[in-house]
Order: structure tokens, then sequence, then C-alpha cells
């Protein structure tokens, strides 16, 4: 079973003029700073996921809080007439 895959793409010029010099001066490979970019990147997507999923969770949290409290305060009112 192979570890890797081949595959396809294009890119801007000066961004691989970039990755080609940027290669050279950390002695590693194109493929090695590649990957360890797209690495990156899914990481900071998955955060970034989170983040919005937990801000919308907190969201609705607040409002069915805030619902309780009206009824909550609906049955206070009713007990009091």
């Amino acid at each position: 079973m192979k570890n890797t895959i081949v595959f396809t793409s294009t890119i801007h010029p000066e961004l691989l003029s970039w990755l080609n010099n940027y290669a050279k001066k950390s002695s590693r490979t194109r493929r090695e700073l590649l990957e360890e970019s797209i690495i990156l990147y899914k990481e900071h997507v998955i955060k970034q996921n989170m983040k919005d999923d937990f801000a919308r969770a907190n969201s609705s949290e607040q409002e069915e809080l805030a619902d309780w409290g009206m009824q909550d305060y609906i049955e206070i009112l009713e007990t009091n007439d």
C-alpha cells in the first residue's frame, strides 16, 4: 500500500519561486514544505470550525436560558394573581 500519491496542480510563478528559494535555504524539499503548510492550514480550519461551533452553541444556550427565565417569570406572575 502506498503512503503517498501524485497529483498535479498549478501555482502562481512568484509563489513557486519563493517556495523553491525557501526550500533551498532551509535544506528541505518542496514536498515537505507543502505538506507542512497543508497540515498547518488543516489545523487552522479545524480550530476555526470549533470556534464557530462553540459560538453557535453559546448563542443557542443563551437563548434557551432566556426562554427559561421568561417561563419562570410567567409562572411567578400566574401564582401571584
